[in-house]
């Protein structure tokens, strides 16, 4: 990826995954909530709207956006 904050939201995709993909965890789950996740980095990457990105963001668990870096939640949701 060459969008440094499409780059950070896969890395913390990334990361989720490995926490919580452990045996006994739902791991459907974890897949699709890591989806999700790469499915905004990807949006970032290719320079969807902001309101998009939002959009994407919020319709998230609360669990999961929080594994938003920072610079890339404020990015598109303002401070």
């Amino acid at each position: 990826m060459k969008s440094i904050l499409a780059k950070e939201l896969a890395d913390s995709a990334n990361r989720y995954k490995v926490k919580y993909g452990k045996a006994g965890a739902d791991l459907k789950l974890i897949e699709r909530d890591y989806e999700d996740l790469m499915s905004i980095a990807q949006m970032i990457e290719t320079g969807a709207s902001a309101k998009i990105i939002q959009k994407a963001m919020w319709q998230l668990d609360t669990a999961v956006r929080d594994e938003i870096p920072d610079t890339v939640f404020w990015t598109f949701n303002g401070q």
